[in-house]
């Protein structure tokens, strides 16, 4: 007998966005976001299960209605020729501005299916308490939700972090115009309602929006090329989840309408809420969002990305990711320069070649530049400041941006605010500025040398300038210091090791050896780790992870009591996570407080409750 498990496996993961396998992991039948529909769609044009996994019925021959989904194949164990098959009872529905009524909860099902409104995410308290996730959930007032600023992308949130291994479904939302923004939000299945009515009134349902068909290119808003609008989107917004770019995507998007703008700054506003409490603090959140926060399990980032991979800033829109946010707050809050370099600082224009130490211009600037106390630090857009120590890491060594020449209001109040707060944290007695950013050396906090003198960067005189003023830092500020190339390169990986792990206690006895760019970290003769540029990233060696326990350096995941670990980490198998862990993270695995060794996570920190598959990949076992 077929079992009504669904087979699910995630494929990629972007923050809540994830292309899942549906079916035998070996030959999935289906990967989403696919689509939900009815058999009268079948009826009308041959769709396959690739695309849509789901055929849909409604029951409202009786109060309360039934919904019922079946699977279109062999998507349950074991995998046979059975298809599965679950329903639940819609019970009646309050609308969003009545949300303070107790009513509108949910409805018993097989709990493979369950249909939720926002009055029983409010007040339906069992769902804290199900011993199993439902295998798809509809969240069946989403369209009311959508008109209301912030409730669509606040329940989403709460559904998507609480049921890591549910489909989401919002029956009637769906089209190709917001297909890429939904799937950010952490919507899986979609249906082809939207574009039925595009259909009735002679509209085609595009990427871009619905447009009248223009019959000199052979268009039409028959079905089949409303599907084929799908199919286009389906595949176009998988590929972009899969390359690591569904952001840029979604920037695009969300211009078709007012409301996905909307949405996404709801959206981006409450990730950069769960990025810390100063943060949540500075976010304008409504109540329902605020009550969220804490169930979130931090922020959905990367701090680690593929080589190739870039963060593109082409908008305005862009400097709102949270990301961004991320590293502005912590330069600002948590950054603190080398001790051996917190006296001068040194402030340059970014560069369009990343690392910036590989362009010409920046390799003019440390010609210029031969004291290595003297601390650099770019000045740049989107980021504001990135010390150069820092700049392989993500998303500073991977961003591109137009360069117009000019800085907006915006940019420079972020730039301006984030050198007073470094020199308010490290206490730099001079800078040298050599940007294009006009700096005021009362409201700044600390001696201003201009450097350019509204002369360009690269300029024979400004770089003259720049190098008579190191010269002369160098003599007042640090007179009888040296500093060998491998002396220079501990303190990068000590202040490395800080921004990624919070603490560098592990490199207190360390040296730098080997060759570049693969620096060696070594105790004496024993190796800790190897720097690797390309991935912004220390790969500990085995015999180091006992010291980072005991420093608490790396996330913990600790797993509950059972055999002896073999092999890789599954979500049944956590007990509990401590820090906070995202994708590509390095993580130490305990059990029964003994360390068993270390894993790479695949996932962030909300998927480890629940998440179909790996969450993480064994690296070393103790």
């Amino acid at each position: 007998m077929t079992d009504t498990t669904l087979g699910r496996t995630v494929v990629h993961r972007l923050r809540y966005a994830r292309v899942i396998a549906l079916g035998d992991r070996k030959s999935p039948i289906c990967r989403t976001p696919a689509l939900v529909g009815t058999h009268s769609d079948l009826g009308a044009l041959k769709i396959g299960p690739e695309i849509m996994p789901f055929i849909v019925d409604y029951d409202s021959s009786s109060l309360p209605a039934i919904m019922a989904l079946t699977g279109r194949g062999p998507l349950s164990m074991p995998f046979d020729d059975e298809a599965p098959k679950w329903q639940c009872e819609m019970n009646h529905i309050l609308p969003p501005s009545l949300e303070d009524a107790d009513s509108g909860v949910r409805g018993p099902s097989n709990s493979g299916l369950m249909a939720l409104s926002w009055q029983s995410l409010k007040h339906d308290k069992s769902l804290t308490e199900l011993d199993e996730q439902p295998e798809i959930i509809a969240l069946v007032d989403a369209i009311q939700l959508a008109n209301h600023p912030g409730k669509l992308v606040t329940a989403l949130a709460a559904l998507r972090t609480r049921f890591p291994s549910s489909l989401i479904w919002c029956p009637g939302l769906g089209g190709p115009d917001n297909l890429a923004i939904l799937t950010w939000l952490g919507v899986d299945l979609f249906d082809f309602t939207r574009s039925k009515q595009a259909e009735s009134v002679g509209y085609l349902l595009t990427a871009d929006g619905p447009k009248k068909p223009h019959p000199d290119y052979g268009e039409s808003a028959e079905f089949q090329e409303q599907v084929s609008q799908w199919t286009q989107e389906l595949s176009t917004v998988k590929t972009a989840l899969a390359n690591g770019v569904l952001r840029t995507l979604i920037e695009k998007r969300s211009l078709n309408s007012p409301r996905l703008v909307e949405h996404l700054r709801h959206h981006d506003r409450l990730i950069r809420a769960t990025i810390s409490d100063e943060m949540k603090g500075n976010e304008k959140l409504s109540s329902d969002a605020g009550a969220i926060i804490n169930s979130l399990n931090g922020a959905p980032l990367r701090r680690y990305v593929k080589e190739g991979v870039k963060l593109r800033c082409n908008s305005p829109i862009s400097r709102q990711d949270p990301l961004i946010a991320d590293w502005i707050n912590k330069i600002a809050t948590t950054y603190r320069a080398p001790e051996e370099q917190s006296e001068v600082l040194v402030l340059l224009p970014c560069s369009a070649r990343k690392p910036y130490s590989m362009s010409q211009s920046h390799r003019r600037f440390r010609r210029s530049l031969r004291h290595r106390p003297l601390h650099e630090v770019m000045v740049t857009a989107p980021l504001g400041l990135v010390p150069r120590e820092l700049e392989e890491l993500w998303p500073a060594g991977h961003y591109d941006i137009p360069v117009s020449g000019d800085w907006s209001g915006d940019e420079l109040e972020i730039i301006r605010t984030l050198v007073k707060s470094i020199v308010t944290n490290n206490g730099y007695q001079l800078i040298l500025n050599h940007s294009d950013v006009e700096l005021n050396a009362a409201e700044i906090g600390a001696e201003v040398i201009d450097t350019r003198q509204g002369e360009g960067a690269g300029s024979p005189s400004s770089l003259e300038r720049l190098n008579n003023a190191s010269e002369d830092a160098a003599k007042r500020f640090h007179p009888d210091y040296r500093m060998s190339e491998k002396q220079h390169l501990l303190i990068k990986m000590k202040s490395i090791s800080r921004w990624l792990h919070n603490n560098d206690a592990w490199l207190v006895k360390a040296h730098v050896g080997g060759k570049p760019p693969r620096w060696k970290i070594l105790d004496g003769k024993v190796q800790l780790a190897m720097w690797h540029p390309q991935d912004g990233r220390f790969a500990f060696a085995k015999g180091t992870l006992p010291s980072l326990a005991t420093e608490q350096t790396l996330a913990e995941v600790h797993l509950v009591e059972g055999p002896k670990l073999e092999g890789d980490i599954f979500s049944p198998m956590v007990d509990k996570v401590l820090g906070d862990v995202r994708i590509g993270d390095e993580i130490l695995v305990f059990r029964s407080g003994e360390l068993l060794g270390s894993a790479r996570s695949l996932a962030s920190k909300w998927e480890y409750f629940g998440s179909p598959g790996m969450v993480a990949k064994t690296k070393h076992r103790l």
